[in-house]
């Protein structure tokens, strides 16, 4: 049973905190809400609320979403259909079936077997789940008792969907495979071994390699898995404790949630199946909206907008017609790679004061620029502030508070700095109305004896004051005009040697109120201190001093942010209409929805939503949004709701449909298509097709069709096609013919790129095969080789590889290497080939290229294993690699 609850209070850091949780709805029309409106769920007798395991959550977050696996019917079985699909599909040496996910006793049920009837490679069953909701930023959560034998691979993960996905034929949303994050992944054989990755398909397959850490077994007793994705990074917990933190978070593109288990290695071992790894939840956490960037009186200037310019050379992100960096309100950046190329934001501002100013920063890649310097204009003249766009991450960035009056001039600008290097990226700037007051600046104050820290930093990376007399106090006296104010003290990050109770102290004109400060408040960041009305001038402040156990405080900035008084969700947006274009050429259909703006003192944008799904992780700010990349055929219902500073949601507006019409256009053939001949077999290789609604290629050898009903080929992956595609049992010194043809995600098939291939009786030796062998420290290599096959890889001065073919005929060969190339590469690979002609020795750069074949030469050997390759590196330093895969002895004629 899926349903919404009560989170437990957040807990210190790294330490496990008991928590009761209760079945009291929240309703999902908050910010966090997948579908807004939904009805609270009804509890299953099979677990009451005090029976909950607890969760883990670190603080700065808020219960979403969870299912509590409490089952659909009155004895508490039943998957819910409503919200999961089934994984199916064939994947490794398993077969997903649905009938393996069951639901009863409180739990997810996921059972692997032996089939009956193995068929190639797939030898048994397995199963899993996959969320139909989206997911963001925020905290993820399971708690799980895997397998701990042979042959399993169990993962708790996200990522998106798209039609052509095999694993979920079920799904005809929008193309939404972006991102991918291993909250864990285990090998049953090593069930105290957890492995943490991300991958990401925008433009093109990226593996962010993260780590393997060994912690308590995952198949003894259930544990709590936990992951924290964020602007920048991912943090994975166990049971409470971060155990990793894995570095560039990759785009984000709201994403589904999997909970699989899959036959994933050979040597299954059998005498204990049937088995099962069972899931006792899933949690989804949303970072805590306090809404300190967000203002009704906000200016916001996107490009394309009115008042957006540039000088030099921009261009959209855009790699093969798909849009890859993230804006703030769309997909739609700018970027340039040109020498002095400037962009410009100049806002519309609503009235003279002060404003913190934003830069969304869109930047996902490493390509980013390093040192983007954005220039703010105002009234004390410009101010210039450098970004590094690659380590940012994907939010909004403060340039700072500042004076600005209309028409005065006011804007920003951003060039790239010559101090840095990269591709400038560009998107959107925000004006937001708030008045800080920074140690140091006028209207902050201190009794007692105080220093400044650097290393400890406060908002915008400043220095932050501390202090440990228990008589010390700070003060923040800003100078206001009259009215309400949302006001924000800054946190900064906290240590053992904390008060155990402080508290801030807003007078406002009112009175006085008070906000504690523990340790389980959150920390480096801003924290709400409420809603106030305050005089003219600066009789209103803020206090902050020790109340407990004295310790050493730590202060910095106080914000007030022109706000009025919560008055609940905002009013439904109206006037929805919704529009249908396509471009039959490359096979897109989007979607442009428009909407009558909504009045209100507090409303800071909108959420739109697909089918019930939401497609905005933020508010957007305009009346107007474009979804692409929609399945052909497909009618789909929008909807969109109205959004208040702190996340408050109206109720959905009246559906109108997106109808994306059918497509009978054939894809274009694949192009550069060229057959390799090995033996008994054959490899292809062709260019990536790069229509938007490709579902695959079907591959025909003389006329039949060799990869069965489901399409060969990764749209998300264009590396994949270089390593090749193995056509398998075909007769040597047999010319056969080869048909590649293009599917799109409706299955229209184009016109065949042909090609002849004749197999070739030769010796081909991989790292796993009898004949090749090692001397020195060796490890397994991340980088893909021939077929995706395994590669090795040494930094070791001494370390050398052989490969020892068994040739059953003497005479002229031809060898040839694959080479596996990486930036941190050897730049001399020194392959030396041994034959009845002596030993020849050619050396190649490993650092760049491309993994490619190589030919090391034609050579006359003997038959037997008297000849041989040797490859050494004689330019190892310990820092660059040498790589090995595969070599092969072509017969010459």
């Amino acid at each position: 049973m899926t349903t919404n609850w009560l989170v437990p209070r957040p807990r210190p850091a790294l330490v496990a905190v008991v928590a009761v949780l209760t079945l009291t709805s929240l309703g999902l029309a908050g910010p966090a809400a997948g579908r807004p409106g939904q009805p609270a769920l009804a509890a299953s007798p099979v677990q009451a609320a005090a029976e909950r395991a607890p969760s883990l959550v670190p603080p700065g977050y808020e219960p979403a979403w969870a299912d509590e696996f409490d089952g659909v019917t009155p004895e508490g079985t039943g998957l819910d259909e409503s919200e999961w699909f089934y994984r199916e599909g064939d994947k490794a040496i398993c077969t997903n079936q649905p009938e393996n996910v069951t639901v009863d006793d409180g739990l997810l049920h996921i059972a692997f077997d032996e089939l009956d009837e193995p068929y190639g490679d797939i030898v048994t069953s397995c199963g899993g789940v996959v969320s139909k909701r989206w997911f963001g930023y925020g905290y993820y959560e399971v708690r799980a008792k895997l397998w701990g034998e042979r042959g399993f691979h169990s993962a708790f993960w996200t990522t998106g969907l798209s039609a052509y996905i095999p694993d979920v034929p079920g799904y005809t949303g929008p193309h939404n495979r972006i991102n991918e994050i291993d909250g864990f992944e285990v090998d049953s054989h090593a069930p105290d071994k957890l492995a943490y990755h991300s991958h990401w398909f925008m433009p093109g397959h990226v593996g962010n390699q993260g780590n393997l850490v060994t912690q308590a077994d995952s198949s003894a007793a259930y544990h709590t898995y936990g992951f924290e994705w964020t602007p920048t990074e991912v943090r994975f917990y166990t049971d409470g404790v971060l155990k990793y933190t894995l570095d560039k978070a990759g785009p984000h593109g709201i994403q589904n949630v999997w909970l699989t288990t899959l036959g994933y290695t050979d040597g299954v071992e059998t005498g204990n199946l049937p088995a099962e790894t069972t899931w006792d939840h899933f949690r989804y956490f949303a970072p805590v909206e306090n809404g300190n960037d967000r203002s009704a009186a906000s200016a916001m200037v996107d490009n394309g907008d009115a008042g957006y310019a540039e000088t030099g050379t921009w261009s959209y992100e855009v790699t093969d017609g798909r849009q890859v960096a993230f804006g703030a309100q769309d997909k739609v950046v700018r970027a340039s790679s040109a020498s002095g190329a400037t962009a410009s934001w100049t806002p519309t501002l609503p009235a003279a004061g002060s404003y913190e100013v934003y830069a969304w920063n869109p930047n996902l890649l490493d390509t980013g620029h390093t040192a983007a310097r954005y220039t703010v204009q105002h009234d004390g003249g410009s101010t210039a502030v450098t970004v590094d766009q690659t380590t940012a991450g994907q939010q909004w960035v403060s340039l700072g508070a500042y004076s600005m009056t209309p028409g005065a001039g006011q804007r920003v600008s951003v060039t790239g700095d010559a101090a840095g290097a990269g591709i400038l990226r560009a998107d959107a700037v925000k004006f937001v109305p708030s008045t800080v007051v920074d140690h140091g600046s006028p209207g902050y104050s201190e009794v007692g004896t105080w220093a400044t820290s650097t290393a400890v930093t406060g908002w915008r990376g400043s220095t932050t004051r501390y202090a440990s007399p228990s008589t010390a106090k700070a003060r923040w006296a800003p100078t206001l005009t009259a009215g309400r104010y949302d006001v924000y003290a800054w946190v900064p990050p906290r240590d053992a040697n904390m008060p155990e109770t402080s508290a801030f102290s807003v007078t406002h004109a009112g009175g006085t109120a008070s906000v504690e400060v523990t340790d389980t408040t959150p920390a480096a960041g801003w924290l709400r201190l409420g809603n106030f009305a305050f005089n003219a001038g600066s009789g209103g402040s803020v206090e902050y001093g020790q109340t407990g156990t004295p310790g050493q405080m730590r202060v910095d900035a106080v914000k007030f942010v022109p706000a009025p008084q919560e008055a609940g969700a905002p009013t439904t947006p109206g006037g929805l209409a919704v529009d249908v274009t396509t471009t039959p050429a490359n096979g897109d259909a989007w979607f442009t929805a428009t909407w009558t703006p909504v009045t209100g003192a507090d409303v800071v944008g909108y959420h739109v939503y697909l089918d019930g799904q939401r497609l905005t992780w933020q508010p957007v700010r305009r009346n107007l949004f474009r979804l692409h990349e929609l399945l052909a055929g497909q009618t789909y219902d929008i909807t969109v709701t109205a959004v208040d500073r702190l996340g408050n949601e109206s109720s959905p507006s009246a559906a109108k449909p997106a109808v994306a019409p059918a497509d009978n256009l054939a894809p274009a053939p694949a192009s550069g298509l060229v057959a390799e001949a090995a033996n008994g077999r054959a490899v292809l290789y062709w260019d990536q097709n790069t229509e938007l609604d490709l579902g695959g290629y079907n591959v025909y050898v003389d006329g039949e069709l060799q990869n069965g009903s489901l399409p060969v080929g990764n749209i998300n992956d264009e590396t994949n096609r270089p390593l090749g595609y193995e056509v398998k049992d075909l007769a040597n010194d047999v010319a056969h013919t080869i048909e590649v043809r293009t599917l799109d995600l409706v299955g229209n098939e184009s016109a065949p790129a042909t090609t002849t291939v004749t197999p070739l009786s030769m010796s081909i030796i991989g790292v796993a095969d009898t004949g090749y062998t090692e001397t020195g420290t060796w490890t397994p290599s991340s980088v893909p080789g021939w077929l995706a096959t395994p590669t090795r890889t040494s930094s070791a001065g001494t370390a050398s590889a052989q490969w020892r073919p068994q040739l059953d005929q003497a005479g002229e060969y031809e060898v040839y290497a694959w080479m596996p190339t990486n930036t941190n590469g050897t730049p001399v690979a020194r392959y030396a080939v041994t034959s009845a002609d002596g030993t020849a020795t050619t050396e190649y750069d490993q650092t760049a290229g491309g993994s490619r074949w190589v030919s090391l030469g034609t050579h006359t050997f003997a038959s037997g294993t008297g000849g041989f390759v040797t490859l050494t590196n004689p330019a190892a330093t310990g820092k660059n690699f040498l790589r090995t895969n595969v070599v092969k002895f072509v017969p010459v004629g």
